[in-house]
């Protein structure tokens, strides 16, 4: 092989080995979830408490005027997430984000109770 070619392959041959890993070549420690929280019947935003609950802890955030709300999420992580507001029916998801996904968010209906 020539002098000048070597670098080439080694090049080469190091982007192969990487491209062929089945880990991801960046990953978050923690993700940021969010969203919106309305009423299904008026359409406006309400005061709603946000639960994630994983393994042994839990962790809680109340909605603000616009109903937004945001919580991290520990990476790798399963768990529930449950809305509830007074007067509402409370709705409860599984959380399995996927590895490569960062952030998550939505707009969740609430309706009366």
């Amino acid at each position: 092989m020539r002098r000048h070619a070597w670098p080439i392959f080694v090049f080469s041959v190091l982007i192969i080995v990487l491209a062929s890993q089945t880990y991801p070549f960046a990953s978050a420690q923690s993700r940021m979830l969010y969203g919106y929280v309305y009423s299904g019947t008026t359409g406006k935003p309400i005061a709603a408490t946000v639960t994630v609950s994983r393994c042994f802890s839990q962790q809680a955030v109340s909605t603000s005027a616009n109903g937004a709300w945001e919580l991290p999420y520990a990476y790798g992580i399963l768990g529930t997430i449950t809305f509830s507001a007074p007067g509402y029916s409370t709705q409860s998801f599984e959380l399995n984000l996927n590895a490569q996904w960062y952030y998550s968010g939505g707009i969740v209906s609430l309706l009366p109770a």
